[in-house]
């Protein structure tokens, strides 16, 4: 919430948070002279957010959003672009109902987040991500391109660090063959198995 709280206007503001899930990111970015309305599209994400934000949620599409245009000082978009096979619908309704000078926050690069730190998995799949990287949706540089074709200006950017996202050799494998890797298509996938098996035995 660091990361987000130093992106954010300060002072009275409206902030919506696109793809809130249940509401856990929503309800830690309450202040008292902030308010906050949470979107999602799943009404069993929802009904939990209602709990956290009573009054605070409301069920929309994100490429569709139930707000006015120009109405919100901050939008936030956490771990949403990367799910998508298409992030500009989104992100041109956050553009929508922004005001003018308002401030988009959006996660970018997610599955990149795992191989940060040099490893032998890392090394292992960096040809099969390389080679992938033009189709991420999230990808910062296609993010940041959009942006700049819409006018929106990079005033700032942040980190934070991921909980629990280390993988091990056998469950990269297994997500892989059960097909959960986007980067790792068929074409791809017996080299990268191969050398993830190669890994276990090292190990």
């Amino acid at each position: 919430m660091e990361a987000l709280e130093r992106l954010l206007p300060r002072g009275r503001c409206t902030v919506l948070d696109i793809a809130c899930g249940t509401g856990i990111v929503t309800r830690r970015l309450l202040r008292p002279d902030r308010t906050v309305l949470g979107v999602d599209c799943s009404q069993g994400m929802l009904r939990l957010a209602a709990r956290r934000v009573p009054g605070g949620v409301v069920q929309g599409d994100a490429s569709g959003l139930p707000v006015a245009s120009g109405s919100v000082d901050a939008v936030v978009i956490v771990w949403l672009l990367h799910l998508l096979l298409d992030p500009v619908p989104v992100l041109a309704e956050a553009s929508r109902v922004l005001r003018p000078g308002g401030t988009l926050i959006t996660t970018v690069d997610k599955d990149d987040a795992y191989f940060v730190p040099d490893s032998d998995i890392a090394r292992v799949t960096a040809e099969a991500r390389r080679q992938y990287a033009p189709r991420v949706p999230d990808h910062s540089a296609r993010v940041l391109d959009w942006a700049a074709r819409q006018g929106l200006v990079t005033v700032g950017e942040t980190e934070f660090p991921g909980t629990g996202q280390g993988r091990s050799p056998r469950s990269w494998q297994e997500a892989i063959r059960a097909g959960r890797i986007p980067w790792a298509g068929p074409d791809r996938m017996t080299g990268v198995c191969d050398g993830l098996v190669l890994q276990r035995c090292l190990c």
